[in-house]
C-alpha cells in the first residue's frame, strides 16, 4: 500500500536543531525554529497561556463537536484582530473564519480551497520556504513557483529581486 510513497526530503531547520542538540557548547543557542528556550531548554508557557488553559478547565460544559470551522466565538474574535471591527462587518457574509490544527493544517485547508476555486491556481512561496510547503502545496493540486526572499551568502533579504519578480505576477 505504501510502495509509491517517497520521504520527503530532510528540513534544514529541523536539521539544525539536531545539530544543536548533539552540541555540547554550555553557550550555545539555539535559533533554529524560532521557539524561545529558558536556560534549562524549557519552552516557556506564558502566564496568559496558563490563564486561558485554567479558563478553559473551570468553565467548559462540553467536549461537544464545534462543527467543521471551529469554535464561533474565537473565530469571530479573531476576525476582529485581523481584520478590525469596521472592515469585519463591511464583509459580513462574505468574511470566513476557520479554526485550523496549526500551521501546515491550515496551509493544507487554503491550498484545498484555493484548487476548488479555481483548479488552474498558481500560489508563489518565498524561496526558500520550510521544506514541507512546496509539497504540501502541490500535493493539493497547485501549481507553484517561488520567488526569491534570503540570501545566504549576505544573510539578508533580497528585497529589490523579491519586490521585481512579485510586481510581474
Amino acid at each position: 500500500m505504501f510502495q509509491s510513497l517517497q520521504p520527503l526530503p530532510p528540513d534544514p531547520i529541523l536539521g539544525l536543531s539536531a545539530a544543536y542538540r548533539a552540541d555540547e557548547n554550555p553557550k550555545k543557542v539555539d535559533l533554529g525554529v524560532g521557539v524561545y528556550k529558558d536556560a534549562n531548554g524549557k519552552t516557556a508557557v506564558m502566564r496568559a497561556v496558563k490563564h486561558a488553559e485554567e479558563f478553559l478547565v473551570n468553565s467548559q460544559e462540553t467536549k461537544a463537536y464545534v462543527g467543521p470551522t471551529g469554535a464561533a466565538g474565537y473565530n469571530d474574535i479573531i476576525a476582529t484582530m485581523v481584520l478590525g471591527e469596521s472592515l469585519k462587518q463591511s464583509l459580513g457574509g462574505r468574511r470566513v473564519t476557520v479554526q485550523t490544527p496549526g500551521g501546515c493544517g491550515g496551509l493544507r485547508l487554503a491550498a484545498e480551497f484555493i484548487v476548488k476555486a479555481n483548479a488552474d491556481a498558481t500560489v508563489w512561496v518565498s524561496d526558500p520556504t520550510w521544506a514541507n510547503h512546496v509539497p504540501l502545496l502541490g500535493s493539493a493540486g497547485l501549481k507553484i513557483e517561488q520567488y526569491p526572499y534570503y540570501d545566504y551568502d549576505t544573510h539578508s533579504v533580497r528585497f529589490d529581486e523579491m519586490l521585481s519578480c512579485l510586481q510581474q505576477v
